[in-house]
């Protein structure tokens, strides 16, 4: 189906101007990937095509939005899921029911979709993304990543002609990302029209057909996917992209030192010993900590060391229990009694450890950016000129640095990050390796929970891979 955006502007509520003269023309049938850094308008051109903007986030629009020659702004909010099927950045927003089953039939049902239908696709999604094991859970108790390929299950079981997917990768782990790839190949064979907004893009190679680069509300690089991926280093950092193939973890540190490994069991082995007690060490210590939900058993840590003055990073498979782990730590989530939790031989109290959440929607506070963290802090990670925005205005990416200038402004001995670059591009994520470098040279632990290899290159001292 044919989609056309010609030279749309597009000012928000707050006065702010996201959009200036887009003209954009994806390909019937084919991908087009627009890249750039965070908040140059990826998200914004998005709900274009889907109607959100007008139908829901308001503001001033000028220009046309045609979606099989129709006029989206026309096009009532409900009709809207016949022709478009979105992935958001933040899946959690986009549920409306309480059961993977369930949502996975929602869009179908309000259809009218015979029943039988809605089974088989509904069968086929979890097939193709390898979910069946999920079928029957319960949305609330998932791990952020596991979420996203829920919502990449709905977008391919409503079968729209247009797919819009935002940041589809963002907590997927090395196997999930596969799994995006091959049902975008599929859809692209099925001829849909696929517009992807990424800043992790080496998953793409081989099936994008158009590429546009964003920066500051306009297009400023037009490109063919072939001339994306033969793009040299120099000139991806100069556009702000990040790797163009598949990062991998260094053998070395950062600092060059070797890079250390620990493989440590999410569930250790039945009849395994309990853990005796950690030695005195600077540093956090956790040991004996079974986390337990719904009667199984999520976590069973014998012992587990966070060194001060390090930066380490908790790697693993969606589920397995990271986001589990931190929050535990930070008394979050409730543990079985026996756990201990250490900082330098004596119990982490209240106020020590601070945790940037997946969602960071839930902690940002204040009624301007420059109410949420210091001036120093904002300029250090690119947010100084957005100091009299709202929050809550910002795009994913800067909502994530924002709220990790919170964190580096506290006094908490330990920083805990959970997927920390899932919205940012390449020159921001160097910007937040940098500070976490800093952290951990004043002495400080700094833990972080990420998929993304590229950005644990730049800044982790060790590695716990949960397995």
């Amino acid at each position: 189906m044919d989609v056309s955006i010609r030279d749309v502007s597009y000012t928000a509520p707050t006065g702010q101007q996201v959009l200036d003269r887009v003209s954009l023309k994806p390909p019937a049938g084919r991908l087009t990937l627009v890249c750039g850094a965070s908040g140059s308008g990826k998200t914004t051109l998005v709900r274009l095509v889907n109607g959100l903007i007008p139908h829901f986030h308001h503001g001033e629009r000028t220009g046309e939005v045609l979606i099989g020659g129709r006029e989206v702004a026309r096009i009532p909010l409900g009709e809207m899921g016949r022709f478009t099927a979105t992935v958001f950045q933040n899946p959690a927003t986009q549920f409306f029911t309480t059961t993977v089953a369930d949502e996975l039939a929602f869009a179908a049902q309000n259809y009218g979709v015979p029943p039988e239908e809605i089974i088989r696709r509904r069968l086929g999604a979890l097939k193709e993304l390898g979910l069946e094991d999920l079928a029957d859970r319960d949305l609330r108790g998932l791990s952020g990543g596991q979420l996203q390929k829920v919502a990449c299950a709905q977008a391919l079981t409503q079968q729209a002609p247009v797919i819009l997917l935002d940041e589809p990768t963002s907590n997927l782990d090395p196997e999930g990302i596969e799994g995006i790839r091959s049902v975008i190949a599929r859809l692209k064979a099925l001829k849909r029209t696929i517009i992807v907004a990424e800043h992790r893009v080496h998953f793409l190679g081989g099936l994008v057909d158009q590429a546009v680069v964003m920066d500051d509300g306009r297009i400023v690089r037009r490109m063919s996917g072939a001339e994306l991926f033969s793009m040299g280093d120099a000139e991806r950092r100069r556009l702000g992209l990040r790797s163009l193939t598949r990062p991998e973890l260094p053998r070395r540190t950062c600092c060059g030192s070797p890079l250390e490994v620990v493989d440590v069991p999410a569930v250790r082995a039945a009849g395994a010993s309990r853990a005796r007690g950690p030695k005195e060490r600077r540093g956090l210590v956790i040991s004996d900590m079974v986390v337990e939900r719904g009667g199984r058993r999520i976590l069973d840590l014998e012992h587990l060391d966070f060194p001060e003055g390090r930066v380490t990073g908790i790697i693993g498979a969606n589920g397995i229990g990271k986001t589990t782990l931190v929050r535990a730590i930070c008394r979050l989530q409730r543990c079985q009694r026996r756990a201990r939790i250490e900082l330098d031989g004596r119990p982490l109290g209240r106020g020590q450890a601070f945790l940037v959440m997946q969602d960071v929607h839930r902690q940002l506070f204040a009624e301007s950016v420059a109410d949420e963290a210091s001036a120093h802090r904002l300029q250090r990670l690119g947010l100084a000129a957005l100091a009299d925005r709202h929050p809550l205005s910002l795009s994913g990416g800067q909502k994530q640095r924002l709220v990790i200038a919170t964190a580096i402004d506290q006094d908490a001995r330990v920083i805990i990050l959970d997927e920390p670059t899932s919205g940012v591009d390449h020159r921001h994520l160097l910007s937040i390796a940098t500070e976490l470098r800093a952290l951990a040279a004043q002495g400080r632990v700094v833990i972080v929970v990420s998929h993304d290899d590229e950005f644990l290159a730049e800044c982790a001292d060790r590695i716990i891979r949960l397995l």
